[in-house]
């Protein structure tokens, strides 16, 4: 989070690695849904959503794209 004059924003980062994921609530279009309410009901401007697809977690940070650009 980062506040520039009063308003506080908010990065989204989203990540599945498994079509398993998907299936089970945890889809992109899902964690996005969620971490965008729950920006809205905490007040935050959502400056950008970056979301890396088919990665493991267990990947480095340098191989997660999205988690690049965010950074």
């Amino acid at each position: 989070m980062n506040a520039i004059g009063g308003i506080q924003r908010a990065a989204l980062y989203i990540r599945v690695s498994t079509e398993e994921q998907a299936q089970h609530g945890l889809s992109l279009p899902e964690q996005r849904g969620t971490l965008e309410e729950y920006a809205r009901s905490h007040g935050l401007a959502v400056a950008g959503v970056y979301a890396d697809e088919g990665i493991s977690a267990r990947k480095r940070y340098n191989k997660r794209p999205a988690l690049l650009r965010l950074l």
